[in-house]
């Protein structure tokens, strides 16, 4: 009893999610041999499983426009989901935009304009993997994917002074229009690290939403659902839900609450494997 009391505790202060829920994608297709040690590369068959979930059950896919109404209020099917992307690896030119434009679902994907056409370097696990470069990237919007901007070249925006922030918020957006054509309206923030002075950084610039992971903070820190390779599809449902992207929350703003955030996810995970529900 003094447990559940404890979670009440840690979950006061914390409102009902009440815009449609955000996909988080990465990589796509076949993990390199080297490994996929966080598990980015979602599987061709997983990715296509998964939207015919979505489609089964009811989900509406939103375009940004789509997405930005219903935040400001509009009224928009219960069951409605955004899908983002971000880096900008070649598999999401090679498998996810022609799967995802088959099956008629808009999405936005977030770049590194400095970083178009070269390696992931930012990353301890995965620093040789290709990123698509500019003209590839640049094709994307006419097959539904928009295109926003994910830092300059993926430096964490947290405790960064005015110049840091300027190169990686206003000199990114400008650099990705001059390489691409492409006017950004939305902005993720590299490792979903942002504080105040990073939010007020992607206002200035002209952005119109900042999407990060698992930190609610208003129109330019919405939270998003990350969805990983082998996730079964209970779990994947379960990720959908009000419930989860509460204990999602609460998990990081409270350190103690993500153990109680493991079990809920492992626990769907756990169907797949046979075990009680």
């Amino acid at each position: 009893m003094s447990a559940l009391r404890e979670r009440a505790r840690s979950l006061r202060g914390l409102t009902v999610p009440a815009t449609p829920p955000v996909l988080m994608y990465h990589f796509f297709g076949e993990p390199p041999a080297t490994g996929d040690p966080e598990r980015l590369f979602v599987g061709r068959d997983e990715f296509a499983a998964q939207l015919a979930d979505l489609r089964s059950r009811g989900w509406r896919p939103l375009d940004l426009d789509g997405y930005l109404a219903a935040v400001a209020g509009a009224p928009t099917p219960r069951r409605s989901f955004l899908l983002t992307i971000d880096d900008g690896h070649e598999s999401v030119v090679d498998v996810a935009a022609p799967m995802l434009a088959e099956a008629g679902v808009p999405s936005v994907l977030f770049v590194c304009p400095a970083l178009l056409g070269d390696r992931a370097r930012w990353s301890e696990h995965y620093p040789d993997e290709p990123l698509a470069g500019a003209e590839r990237i640049a094709a994307l919007p006419a097959q539904g994917m928009e295109l926003g901007v994910h830092g300059l070249d993926h430096t964490r925006l947290a405790a960064v002074g005015p110049e840091v922030l300027r190169a990686q918020t206003a000199d990114a957006r400008s650099l990705l229009r001059s390489v691409t054509g492409v006017d950004a309206r939305s902005f993720a923030y590299p490792f979903g690290t942002h504080d105040a002075d990073s939010r007020r950084a992607v206002a200035d610039a002209g952005f119109e939403v900042a999407f990060a992971v698992a930190r609610e903070a208003g129109p330019f820190g919405v939270d998003r659902v990350y969805v990983r390779r082998g996730d079964p599809l209970p779990l994947f449902r379960f990720k959908l839900t009000v419930g989860y992207r509460m204990v999602s929350r609460a998990a990081g703003r409270v350190p103690r609450l993500r153990r109680w955030a493991r079990f809920a996810i492992g626990a769907a995970r756990g169907v797949r494997a046979g075990r009680p529900r």
